[in-house]
């Protein structure tokens, strides 16, 4: 049997566009993006006060060529119809147009710690929206770790715990929603970027499967199994992992690819060391990912990309896509097939003082 085709991805500099706008600085989260009824919907979010998200849109073509996303409105708060605690903030990270039309969500939620500032604990739920995402109805938890697994004395003074900092795509056959998502977890085994899926059938009422010692087991039986190790663990002060994955069907490749960001190096916290591409033929093999391939040296966190076809968005994409970071951009991602062995096209250096400065030029704070 022949091997299977590996792929790349290279970049290439295009004119500087932005998700975000006023009153949002920078997004803080994966940034949604779909079209339907000829108009791009975008859904960027920021943590202040508290974790919260805006939409916009506009026409689902400009004159770039880049899915609309120049000609994006002016953000407008959303609201959460029926939020069960409005004092835990809740970015809305993914969505997805379900066969009949009606919008669905998921959101990272972030709950304090009683008598500490930080860390948090995340955890992922549900939505639904009958408006085009301006207002949300909760249908409630996705994903929530297990209350033993949080350590208060977490070294990267963010995360104590929990599941969170996700994207979302459907598989091809319409049965389920795969998340990929990032554990805190205390225990080291299930850190990092892990997989979960929820049959669309349930999608009203969501229940959710982790992969976990090779194999899809309920979430509430199982601690999920991470995709890649990591070198040094969340809870530790210099963390050295992969997270905040983004996942697209790339329709000319015909696989999954995936983007993520890893922490790594001298500094402590989530410091950017990296973005990084991984591809698989179907998310319902999640030992499957190929290993990651940097793309991206330094940078911001929240790789993600956006296709540039009149359907597409941030779970669909072409050959050639808009490639952000922090919900920036001044490039084009181009995914191949690799011509051999030795074909891994070398990565872009991205120091953060020229992540602040085009953050700056667009009128929005560097990440």
């Amino acid at each position: 049997m022949p091997d299977a085709p590996r792929f790349v991805a290279e970049l290439i500099a295009a004119t500087p566009l932005a998700l975000q706008a006023p009153p949002v600085g920078r997004v803080d989260c994966n940034t949604p993006v779909h079209v339907h009824a000829g108009r791009t919907y975008a859904f960027v979010s920021f943590h202040r006060p508290i974790g919260h998200s805006y939409r916009r849109t506009g026409p689902a073509t400009d004159s770039t060529g880049d899915a609309g996303i120049a000609g994006l409105g002016a953000p407008q708060a959303v609201r959460l119809l029926d939020d069960p605690d409005p004092t835990v903030g809740k970015w809305i990270e993914s969505t997805w147009r379900a066969p009949d039309g009606r919008l669905y969500g998921w959101y990272h939620a972030e709950e304090s710690i009683a008598g500490l500032a930080a860390p948090f604990v995340p955890h992922i739920g549900a939505l639904r929206s009958d408006d085009d995402g301006l207002s949300w109805r909760i249908l409630g938890e996705t994903l929530r770790a297990p209350p033993d697994q949080i350590d208060t004395a977490a070294g990267n003074g963010f995360m104590a715990g929990g599941y969170g900092d996700f994207s979302v795509v459907p598989d091809r056959d319409g049965g389920y929603i795969y998340v990929m998502f990032s554990s805190y977890v205390a225990d080291a085994r299930a850190q990092g970027v892990c997989a979960a899926r929820c049959p669309t059938e349930t999608r009203d009422a969501p229940r959710s499967e982790v992969w976990s010692g090779g194999a899809w087991r309920p979430a509430g039986a199982a601690l999920p199994s991470a995709l890649w190790p990591p070198v040094r663990g969340w809870h530790d002060v210099h963390p050295d992992c992969y997270w905040g994955p983004s996942i697209h069907f790339n329709r000319d490749l015909g696989v999954y690819v995936m983007l993520l960001s890893q922490v790594a190096g001298p500094f402590p916290g989530f410091h950017s060391a990296a973005n990084a591409v991984s591809f698989n033929a179907t998310p319902e093999r999640p030992d499957a990912w190929s290993a990651p391939m940097r793309i991206v040296e330094g940078g911001g966190w929240y790789p993600q990309v956006v296709g540039l076809g009149a359907n597409d968005g941030d779970t669909l994409a072409g050959a050639k896509a808009r490639l952000f970071i922090s919900g920036l951009s001044a490039w084009h991602i181009r995914f191949r097939q690799a011509r051999d062995e030795a074909d891994q096209p070398a990565p872009t250096r991205l120091p953060r003082a020229d992540m602040i400065a085009l953050g700056e030029s667009l009128g929005a704070r560097g990440a």
